[in-house]
């Protein structure tokens, strides 16, 4: 915002900065908590979203919608008066700042592609989704019940073949192991590609398929198998409860 509206942000040597944290949520907010206030919607990322609709281009709120899907199921409140500002104080465009201030954020992380499936994906033969289980990696993931909510079950795959849960990736780590993992700075590729024909998740570089192991439940990679429903998968619309209205129960 600064750079954007004629200021600039500078580094002071030896400089301090103290943040005082809330320690509760507001209770003296008309609501009892902002979870309350604004229905159950997650208040970062509403926050998020009312920065990008007033501050970003329309290519530029792509790339966030595209890295964060259920953001476009939230209401966001009224936003014209930012939007005043922004045209009051004559501020340059986003594009302007990631061209002449940001220039170097591409270098080491690229625009990203859109979204080509995202959603929980839920196993035919268990009944089961993908699920990260809040681990941070590098670590092992697996499937567990699914509960339309997102959060870690909120899988997404890109046009370029990239598996990923928020910016982390799915890897498989040789073919017995399915792990998170840091996604390679600079890179949106990955060896990822959806079957749509015979719903299998086939790892290019390895020639297999993602499957849970019908013993043990582990996913795995496995010799495509396009009968074996512990090889199959489908993609699965997730709508979380703050989005649901009445009538969707």
């Amino acid at each position: 915002k600064v750079w954007m509206c004629g200021g600039r942000s500078v580094w002071v040597p030896c400089s301090r900065v103290s943040h005082v944290y809330r320690g509760h949520s507001c209770s003296s907010c008309g609501s009892g908590t902002l979870t309350n206030k604004f229905k159950g919607v997650p208040t970062t990322l509403r926050n998020y979203k009312r920065v990008v609709e007033v501050w970003f281009d329309d290519e530029y709120k792509e790339f966030f919608y595209t890295r964060e899907p259920l953001a476009k199921l939230i209401d966001i409140g009224d936003i014209s008066q930012q939007l005043k500002l922004k045209e009051e104080k004559n501020c340059k465009s986003f594009d302007w700042f990631m061209t002449e201030i940001a220039y170097d954020v591409f270098d080491k992380y690229p625009k990203l592609p859109p979204n080509k499936y995202w959603g929980e994906l839920k196993n035919q033969a268990t009944k089961t989704c993908l699920d990260t289980m809040g681990k941070h990696p590098p670590s092992v993931i697996g499937a567990s019940g699914c509960h339309g909510g997102g959060g870690y079950q909120m899988i997404m795959l890109n046009t370029e073949g990239q598996l990923v849960n928020g910016e982390w990736c799915v890897q498989a780590d040789g073919q017995d192991k399915i792990t998170l993992v840091w996604c390679d700075m600079g890179k949106t590729d990955g060896p990822w590609k959806f079957l749509t024909d015979t719903q299998q998740m086939r790892h290019t570089k390895y020639d297999r398929c993602l499957a849970l192991h019908p013993e043990t439940k582990q996913l795995v990679l496995l010799a495509c198998d396009e009968n074996n429903l512990y090889h199959k998968w489908q993609w699965a619309t997730i709508t979380p409860h703050w989005a649901r209205t009445k009538q969707d129960g």
